[in-house]
């Protein structure tokens, strides 16, 4: 089924139909997945929290990479500029979709360098219009420690994007990974 809303996203956008492929991509939100954001928030939004937004415990501290605190600081950043007003589990996918970057061969590997990665155009718009400088808050902080402890609620995307904001052919085409608030996760 992923493979035939490829095949007709990369169709649809090739004929110029994106409303045709927002229609196909776009599933409403029901009442059981409100639910579940606004219970993952909640569970989440407390500083120290040992569960996962799945539920799960979080590995070992000296399991994680030891990112430094401009690394993580940077990230949350990113997270805040990128995900404002996304749902919690959303953050936490934003944050997943840069650290499968820094282990992804064919990207660079620091945090850092993800970020700023210059690739015909800046890779992330936050960077680019200065949004990245500005202070992230304790969600997007505690949605950084999530992806650090491992969870990747994208199962390991390397990009999203909004498709109301963005009509770029190349990521539209990507294959399709899920959906999670208003972006679309690709890889």
């Amino acid at each position: 089924m992923k493979a035939f809303l490829v095949m007709f996203t990369c169709i649809s956008l090739f004929m110029n139909c994106p409303a045709k492929t927002e229609a196909v991509l776009d599933k409403p939100l029901n009442a059981l997945s409100v639910i579940e954001n606004t219970n993952a928030l909640q569970k989440n939004d407390k500083i120290g929290s040992t569960e996962l937004l799945d539920g799960k415990k979080p590995v070992a501290e000296d399991k994680i990479k030891n990112y430094d605190s401009q690394d993580i600081d940077l990230l949350a950043r990113l997270v805040h500029a990128e995900a404002k007003g996304e749902p919690y589990k959303g953050k936490v996918a934003v944050a997943a979709t840069v650290l499968n970057r820094v282990e992804n061969p064919a990207y660079p590997d620091t945090i850092g360098d993800v970020i700023y990665e210059y690739n015909h155009g800046f890779q992330y718009c936050p960077v680019g219009n200065g949004q990245i400088n500005l202070p992230a808050d304790k969600i997007a902080y505690e949605a950084v420690k999530e992806a650090l402890h491992g969870n990747d609620p994208t199962g390991g995307a390397l990009s999203f994007y909004n498709p109301a904001k963005t009509s770029n052919y190349w990521i539209r085409c990507r294959p399709y990974c899920t959906k999670i608030g208003n972006h679309i996760f690709v890889k």
